[in-house]
């Protein structure tokens, strides 16, 4: 898997944006890795098979998601009215493409059972990622 996915949104110009994950060999980025709760943490080092450790990140998505909503809202806020139905039509193109791109990350394991973590962690760094963007965009 390459550390960036060949997907280009281009829904919006002004907004485009590449789909991007940590490669399987890593390293994730630090600021990245930072936005993971202590919470999955936990989780991970309590579980004791793939398929709770794949339902520590579906929590983890949860509380992620909550935090890319507030930020939406505050990035929706900060920019200029005239530039808001772009960013709306780009972030549509993200969400339209998120689990798709994690389908394909999910199919590169062939089935094998680090499959449904790397399908549940794909849309965790997503999120995460599409959270940091966020945050630049209008400063």
């Amino acid at each position: 898997m390459t550390a960036v996915a060949a997907l280009l949104l281009t829904a919006a110009a002004p907004y485009a944006y590449t789909l991007e994950i940590t490669p399987v060999q890593g390293p994730v980025v630090p600021a990245v890795e930072a936005r993971y709760s202590r919470a999955v943490a936990a989780c991970k080092a309590r579980a004791q098979v793939t398929n709770e450790t794949a339902l520590c990140f579906v929590a983890e998505f949860r509380r992620q998601d909550a935090a890319l909503n507030r930020q939406w809202a505050a990035t929706l806020a900060r920019i200029p009215a005239a530039q808001r139905p772009a960013l709306r039509a780009a972030q549509r193109a993200w969400v339209g493409q998120r689990d798709p791109f994690c389908e394909g990350v999910y199919k590169s394991f062939d089935g094998g059972t680090f499959a449904p973590i790397a399908y549940a962690d794909c849309r965790v760094e997503l999120t995460i990622r599409r959270s940091m963007w966020l945050e630049k965009l209008g400063r």
